[in-house]
């Protein structure tokens, strides 16, 4: 990093430092930002990240964004996953240039983005009756298996959240099928120093 760089990322942590305290209750809709693996728990997060854009540059499949404004004022230019546009290949090279520790490389096995959920009455097996199993077909970790019935289902203990099903289902609309969320999920948070 040159000294250029150093000042813009020192600029943006003093920034973004001071910014909450400006903000209106309301406007920080965390809830519906999917961070890359490995990040902080959300309070941290935005505490720890300065906007310096590393991740988003090195992502080999391009799956993270900055946060709009319009989506969250509190978390504008921070990183998130957008599934529909694009999943995460879970290469976690987003953690081996966070000059912050906001993202931070985990064991394969500890990965937790989110969790999918299949929306039954858009799926074209559980509503349409048709013959599709993308979703089955692009999980990495075979999180998703089929009832009785042939239809798909997730098994939230094994999914990690990468989004892959999510953004090729083919349903034609904005809205897919099966769509990752982070409610309820816990990341990373450290304790006395160590990170859990």
């Amino acid at each position: 990093m040159n000294r250029k760089e150093f000042l813009v990322s020192l600029g943006s942590a003093i920034f973004f430092a001071i910014l909450p305290g400006f903000m209106k209750p309301g406007r920080n809709n965390s809830s519906l930002i999917i961070r890359p693996p490995g990040s902080l728990e959300e309070d941290k997060f935005s505490l720890f990240c300065i906007r310096c854009g590393q991740c988003i540059r090195t992502c080999p499949s391009r799956c993270l964004k900055q946060v709009e404004i319009k989506k969250s004022l509190n978390h504008w230019a921070t990183p998130e996953i957008i599934p529909r546009q694009k999943g995460c290949i879970l290469c976690q090279n987003c953690s081996k240039v966070c000059p912050t520790g906001a993202i931070r490389t985990v064991d394969q096995d500890r990965i937790k983005i989110g969790t999918a959920m299949i929306y039954k009455q858009e799926c074209l097996v559980w509503t349409h009756k048709k013959e599709c199993l993308v979703c089955l077909e692009f999980c990495p970790v075979q999180a998703i298996y089929l009832d009785e019935k042939g239809r798909p289902i997730v098994n939230p203990g094994i999914c990690v959240g990468c989004g892959l099903c999510e953004q090729n289902c083919p349903v034609p609309k904005k809205d897919a099928a099966i769509r990752v969320s982070t409610a309820g999920e816990r990341r990373f948070h450290i304790v006395d120093g160590k990170y859990y």
